[in-house]
């Protein structure tokens, strides 16, 4: 368990310096003014909290040997990533009325749906493998 909640705080890190490397450098690309105060501003500060704040609680001393929250904590990441790609595709198409821009620059379906079910199945197959294998440890001591 405790490899886990380390991979989930180094991941909470490294997300947050290549944001951080984002927006000092690529201003323009990282709509971050926009996208922090427009229209969809509760989806975008609840993507920042799940996935970017929430994390760091697995530093607390009594939350970070309890299983139940660490299954928490990445299944509130999970809903911070799928909040993330709502925020970055409804917002980048909130104001752009030519439908000609509507598909430009994504991937087909079929290869998005596979390279989505496989990378979601995989992490939550390493998520589920931890669990089980504390749980396993923990009866037998």
């Amino acid at each position: 368990m405790n490899f886990i909640r380390w991979s989930i705080i180094v991941y909470t890190v490294v997300s947050i310096v290549h944001f951080i490397i984002g927006i000092v450098f690529f201003p323009n690309e990282f709509a971050f003014i926009n996208r922090a105060v427009g229209s969809y501003w509760a989806m975008y500060w609840v993507m920042l909290f799940s996935s970017s704040i929430l994390p760091f609680t697995l530093l607390i001393r009594k939350l970070e040997s309890k299983p139940l929250y660490i299954l928490l904590v990445a299944v509130c990441m999970k809903l911070g990533v799928y909040l993330e790609r709502f925020v970055i595709i409804v917002t980048s198409f909130h104001r752009d009325y030519l439908p000609n821009n509507w598909s430009s620059g994504f991937i087909n379906f079929p290869t998005y749906g596979i390279l989505l079910f496989f990378t979601q199945g995989f992490i939550l197959a390493i998520l589920l493998l931890g669990f089980f294998e504390f749980i396993h440890r923990k009866n037998n001591i």
